[in-house]
C-alpha cells in the first residue's frame, strides 16, 4: 500500500520534504546485508538514519499516510541516535522517547520491551491511550508466537478494550481475532469463545471488505471453538479462499497450514501442500511450503519425512536460519523417537 500511496498522498509528499527516502528490496542484491546491518526483521520496515548511518528511529508496518507522516516528523523533531534516546529515557522518561524506543523494539521483534515502552507512553500521554493500546496489543499478539506473553497477559489487555463503552464492531472483530489466535497457540481455544460469540453476533457492513474478511476468518474459528464442528469449519475455510485456490501454491499452502494449526483434515492438507510445493514458481515459495509439509508430516507421526523435507528447504534457501532451526528441531525429535 505504501508503494502506491507514496506517489499519491499529499500527506506523504509533504513529509518527504524533510527526509530523503531510499527504498531497498531486502531480498535482492545488497538488500540482505543492509537488512542484517539495520536489524530488519519484517516488512515493511522504515528506518531513519543520520548522516553517519546511525539509527535515530524506526517503525514496522504501514498504518496509513497520516500515521507514517507523523512517524517521519517525530524522527525529524528528535534526531538523536537510539543509544542517546535510551540514555535520555533512563534519566527522564517521556512519552515521545517511549514511543520511539517502543517502535525500535517492535522493529527488532523485542516484543516484551516494546510493550513495556508503550505502557509507559500510555501512562504519560493518556490522551493517546487508544493508539498506545493498539501498539501494545499488536506486540503482544506477535510476541505470543514466541511464548513471550501468557494468555492471561494477553487477555488483561484485550478484555478492557473489548468491553470499552466506545468499542465498535471493528474493534470486536479485531480483538476477537487476537484473542482467538493467542488462545489457540497457547492450547486454550475455549478462552476465546466469549469474544467470538459477541463478534460473530454483531452486524457487519457488507460494503466494508476488511470487516467481511475478518468476520469470515472468525466464522471458521467459531465453527471449531463454539460449534466443535470440524466439517463445518473446513467448509467455511475452503469457501473463504479464491475460486481457483486449489491450483495456487500460495493458497494451497494457506489451507495446508490451517489444517496443521488446527489439526483438521491433515492427510489432505499434506497432499495439497505437496502439490503446492511442486507448483511453486520460485525457491522462496517452495521452501516456505516445504516447511508446512514438514510440520504436517511430523504432526502425522512421520518425523523422518519431516527431516527430509526440511533438508530440501535448507538446500533451497541455505541462508535462512529459521529453516536450519526447523531442521535441527525435527532431527532432534527423530533421534528421540529412535531412542524410544
Amino acid at each position: 500500500m505504501f508503494a502506491r500511496e507514496v506517489n499519491e498522498s499529499a500527506v506523504i509528499m509533504e513529509a518527504l520534504k524533510h527526509v530523503v527516502l531510499v527504498q531497498v528490496d531486502c531480498e535482492k542484491g545488497e538488500g540482505p546485508e543492509i537488512a542484517k546491518k539495520y536489524g530488519v526483521s519484517g516488512y515493511p520496515t522504515f528506518i531513519t538514519v543520520n548522516g553517519d548511518g546511525e539509527i535515530t528511529d524506526s517503525t514496522i508496518g504501514y498504518g496509513g499516510d497520516e500515521v507514517w507522516a507523523a512517524y517521519v516528523m517525530a524522527s525529524v523533531a528528535d534526531q538523536r541516535t537510539i543509544e542517546a534516546k535510551t540514555a535520555a529515557y533512563a534519566e527522564q522518561p517521556t512519552a515521545a522517547l517511549a514511543r520511539s524506543l517502543g517502535n525500535r523494539a517492535s522493529t527488532a521483534y523485542e516484543f516484551k520491551n516494546a510493550v513495556n515502552y508503550f505502557k509507559v507512553a500510555r501512562d504519560l500521554e493518556p490522551d493517546n491511550a487508544a493508539e498506545f493500546t493498539e501498539h501494545i496489543l499488536t506486540n503482544i499478539y506477535y510476541g505470543s508466537f514466541s511464548d513471550v506473553f501468557t494468555l492471561n497477559e494477553v487477555e488483561a489487555e484485550v478484555k478492557p478494550a473489548f468491553n470499552a463503552a466506545d468499542a465498535d464492531v471493528g474493534d470486536w472483530l479485531h480483538l476477537a481475532e487476537i484473542m482467538t489466535q493467542v488462545a489457540k497457540l497457547t492450547g486454550a481455544p475455549d478462552r476465546a469463545a466469549p469474544y467470538l460469540e459477541k463478534a460473530l453476533a454483531a452486524d457487519v457492513d457488507p460494503e466494508d471488505e476488511n470487516m467481511v474478511r475478518s468476520r469470515g476468518r472468525l466464522a471458521v474459528d467459531g465453527a471449531l471453538i463454539i460449534d466443535k464442528d470440524e466439517a463445518k469449519a473446513d467448509k467455511l475455510m475452503r469457501a473463504s479462499l479464491p475460486e481457483d485456490w486449489d491450483s495456487s501454491p500460495r493458497y494451497l499452502n494457506r489451507y495446508a497450514w490451517w489444517c496443521f494449526e488446527n489439526q483438521v483434515n491433515m492427510d489432505e492438507g499434506l497432499e495439497l501442500a505437496l502439490k503446492g510445493a511442486e507448483l511453486a514458481e520460485d525457491d522462496n515459495a517452495r521452501a516456505r511450503i516445504l516447511d508446512t509439509v514438514a510440520e504436517l508430516c511430523n504432526a502425522l507421526g512421520n518425523c523422518g519425512e519431516a527431516v527430509e523435507h526440511m533438508k530440501r528447504a535448507v538446500d533451497i534457501q541455505p541462508d535462512n536460519q529459521s529453516y536450519k532451526d526447523q531442521l535441527a528441531r525435527f532431527e532432534k525429535l527423530l533421534e528421540e523417537q529412535k531412542r524410544g
